[in-house]
């Protein structure tokens, strides 16, 4: 239990360097990517750590875990709204400097060649629509479209990466630690060294003879 606690304050203070980079400037769909995967794995690590915690044995350590717990629970959501929060300011300043791109100021907005004047109209018929003007603003926001879709495949796939690689870590640990409480068992029943030795090596040529096969 100790070992999912420990596992959780490092996810936090990891997610939250994480999002103090992203306010600093730092909108690259990698480093969103990451901290999308990071609170995903601190999401598993919290039911993780609610699930054993609610097995103790001992009342006091069992209260002092679920407090634990509610704290996790309440960091995720505090690290996720900064996440969002932080999603919407990119996505804004990113929206601002396209169209700062696309309109350009006054003075130099207009980069093709000068047609003549058009004959005198009414002053009362409306007036008609540049057409090299408007093909070029629709080029631009099918661009902004087409790059915007190609950043959330990429969240997706980095996220799903992060995600596999998580469980593995995790699927280790619970692997080392089954093998502590065997060994701690087989003492306690006063099995002696020389009888754990031949079921370590009995283990090593199974999984090796299992990986052959």
């Amino acid at each position: 239990m100790n070992s999912l606690y420990n596992t959780g304050l490092r996810q936090t203070a990891a997610i939250q360097a994480d999002i103090d980079k992203m306010l600093a400037g730092d909108t690259s769909a990698a480093l969103q990517g990451q901290i999308t995967a990071s609170l995903a794995g601190f999401s598993r690590t919290i039911d993780d750590f609610d699930s054993v915690a609610k097995r103790e044995m001992i009342k006091a350590k069992q209260e002092k875990a679920a407090m634990r717990v509610q704290k996790f629970r309440s960091d995720y959501t505090e690290l996720k709204t900064q996440f969002d929060s932080a999603k919407r300011q990119a996505a804004e300043v990113r929206n601002s400097q396209q169209r700062s791109e696309l309109l350009g100021p006054p003075g130099t907005r207009q980069r093709f060649p000068q047609t003549p004047a058009p004959p005198a109209e009414s002053p009362f018929r409306g007036a008609t629509p540049d057409p090299l003007y408007a093909s070029r603003e629709q080029h631009a926001l099918r661009e902004h479209s087409f790059i915007q879709n190609t950043e959330t495949q990429l969240d997706a796939f980095i996220a799903q990466g992060q995600e596999v690689l998580n469980n593995l870590v995790d699927q280790r640990q619970i692997l080392k630690g089954t093998q502590r409480r065997l060994l701690s068992a087989a003492n306690t029943l006063g099995l002696s060294r020389d009888t754990i030795s031949w079921i370590e090596r009995r283990r090593t040529l199974t999984y090796s003879s299992s990986e052959r096969s």
